[in-house]
């Protein structure tokens, strides 16, 4: 039961750890096409993908999507 209990935890920690260290490439559509924004990795991946949009120079919101084919 003990080595049950430690292999769950083990591959708990490993699920959390991967996601952290996951890694998209996101952009939003603008009126005139659509715009790079890079490569986003693990705390700042997921704090794009929670807020979901893009605020630029000129207070113009856009929607942001991240690892779409």
């Amino acid at each position: 039961m003990k080595k049950l209990i430690l292999s769950a935890a083990v591959l708990g920690f490993l699920t959390l750890s991967c996601g952290k260290n996951k890694c998209a490439e996101c952009h939003y559509d603008a009126p005139t096409g659509e715009v790079e924004m890079g490569s986003y990795c693990g705390d700042e991946l997921h704090n794009l993908e929670e807020l979901g949009t893009f605020t630029d120079s000129l207070g113009n919101t856009f929607v942001v999507h991240c690892g779409e084919h």
